[in-house]
């Protein structure tokens, strides 16, 4: 096919670009366990169209990887929460966001890097906020709450995506049982590691410490 028969093509391609289109190939790139791999040239061939076409809905890369990460908060956001209970809904949608940065690995690194600020992470965490307002807190504890959650969760990414499961069934070799005797005794506790069910017992220890001290 000749480069006259393949523009008309191009340009519709071009006509047919928009911000939500290049996000969706932003995050398909960021699947990636490598942040770097986001770039405008691999999400431009993505959309079948050339980078300069994408410069014309987004300003650079950094720009691209806020859209991506923010999008999956929006998601989260507009998803309808599992549970009962104002705990069961707050941790629900942490939980699925988690998810989400977890299956979209690039974005799950951008997202521990940086801060994320958009409309999507601004409407979840009005949701987080209006959880545990419901769960009785108020004032700075509702921030200090959420802040807790936050730095947990960027822990816990960093953890799934950065070490392997079994990696610390290492520390056993490093000392005698004699010198770690706790060490080896809850090593294959500590070693092996579930870390979704981990991540939602300490957000719930986080929960109960928090409820607990705004009743005293």
């Amino acid at each position: 096919m000749s480069e006259l028969q393949k523009s008309p093509r191009k340009t519709n391609r071009r006509r047919d670009l928009t911000v939500e289109k290049i996000v969706d190939a932003a995050l398909e790139v960021l699947k990636s366990n490598d942040p770097s791999a986001l770039t405008m040239r691999r999400v431009a061939e993505q959309c079948g169209v050339s980078a300069m076409a994408i410069y014309h809905h987004v300003d650079d890369k950094n720009q691209l990887a806020n859209l991506a990460v923010d999008s999956l908060f929006r998601v989260a956001s507009e998803t309808p929460r599992k549970g009962s209970t104002w705990r069961d809904r707050y941790v629900d949608l942490w939980d699925s966001i988690r998810a989400s940065l977890l299956e979209t690995p690039g974005a799950g690194m951008i997202f521990i890097r940086q801060a994320v600020i958009g409309p999507g992470t601004a409407m979840a965490t009005e949701q987080m906020f209006r959880h545990l307002q419901d769960g009785m807190l108020s004032g700075q504890a509702i921030a200090e709450a959420n802040d807790a959650i936050t730095m947990l969760t960027i822990g816990s990414i960093a953890n799934d995506l950065t070490r392997p499961p079994q990696i610390r069934e290492e520390l056993g070799n490093q000392v005698s049982t004699q010198d770690a005797p706790l060490l080896n005794k809850h090593m294959q506790a500590y070693a092996t590691r579930d870390g979704r069910a981990r991540y939602k017992l300490a957000v719930g220890w986080i929960l109960d410490g928090v409820v607990q001290s705004s009743e005293q």
